[in-house]
């Protein structure tokens, strides 16, 4: 198997863990009624770079002249870690594959 496959199954199941431990400790603090169980509330409950880092490591994000790019950085940057996980372990997977020899 080659790095890059290895880094990709790492990073993707790496992120599947850490998803599934953020859920279940969510069920764990809820009472029986799972009903009430807030969606919106365990998604902004993330880890995220942005609150894991300093936040003096992004400002240079504030520097990026293409507006678009900007909003694209800053929506990288809080997106949820496990998702970030999931898909760059997706891509590395699929770029092993892609340039696979037999």
């Amino acid at each position: 198997m080659k790095k890059i496959n290895v880094a990709g199954m790492s990073s993707l199941i790496g992120g599947i863990c850490l998803y599934s431990f953020h859920e279940l400790s969510g069920f764990m603090g809820k009472s029986g009624n799972l009903n009430s169980y807030n969606k919106q509330t365990a998604v902004d409950a993330h880890q995220t770079l942005y609150s894991l880092l300093d936040e003096q490591n992004f400002d240079w994000i504030d520097s990026i002249p293409w507006g678009k790019l900007r909003e694209g950085a800053d929506y990288l940057v809080n997106m949820p870690l496990w998702l970030l996980l999931v898909i760059v372990g997706a891509f590395l997977l699929i770029v092993g594959g892609i340039f696979i020899k037999r």
